[in-house]
């Protein structure tokens, strides 16, 4: 799908105060973050077509999603919002690759990590720039059972999204407050028009 122009002049601004940071720091980390279904990866991907050409010479882009580290979903069916919320990542090793090896990194790096609950307070003092991409409960829950598989029961995962995974997002939500603390709060119902609702930091 092509980006519109609305999406496209967003995330150039985005871009742009990424790219100065970036340009005073050694390594700048920055977290993507939101409820599922927000479209954090494609934002994600979408930003690093823009950013890397801004980018000082010889500083590198690298993207990583924390949903890579989620723990597969039989593991995740413990019927308590907490147990999923304290344990869906494996927070240690995702803390390695947050911090990596400074030391090593190209001036002006810049590391970009999409992912749920990336502001929870084992995390937060990591980041340089926090991004929250916001949407409701029923877009999240509109768009997973847009994307649930012919093969997969759609009454089983919206239980399980109800029961379980909406709850754990609600708690992250209390502990974290993402949407008063995030540098930069994007509402995202519309992909295709994304609106700022907070704009700090960069």
């Amino acid at each position: 799908m092509a980006m519109s122009p609305q999406r496209r002049r967003l995330l150039e601004r985005v871009a742009r105060g990424l790219a100065e940071r970036a340009a005073q720091a050694q390594i700048l980390r920055v977290a993507i973050d939101g409820p599922d279904a927000a479209g954090k990866t494609k934002f994600s991907w979408d930003l690093d077509g823009l950013l890397h050409p801004l980018l000082r010479e010889g500083a590198e882009l690298r993207r990583f999603s924390a949903d890579d580290l989620l723990l597969p979903p039989v593991l995740r069916r413990a019927p308590d919002p907490r147990w999923v919320y304290e344990h869906a990542y494996p927070i240690g090793r995702l803390r390695q690759i947050i911090v990596g090896d400074p030391q090593h990194e190209r001036p002006g790096t810049v590391l970009l990590v999409d992912g749920m609950s990336l502001l929870r307070p084992e995390l937060e003092e990591l980041w340089d720039v926090t991004v929250y991409l916001s949407v409701s409960e029923s877009v999240t829950m509109e768009r997973v059972l847009a994307r649930v598989d012919e093969d997969d029961d759609r009454d089983e995962v919206e239980a399980r999204y109800r029961e379980r995974y909406l709850p754990a997002l609600e708690l992250y939500r209390k502990i974290a407050d993402p949407l008063g603390r995030a540098d930069i709060v994007i509402d995202m119902t519309d992909v295709l028009d994304p609106r700022i609702e907070r704009w700090s930091g960069l």
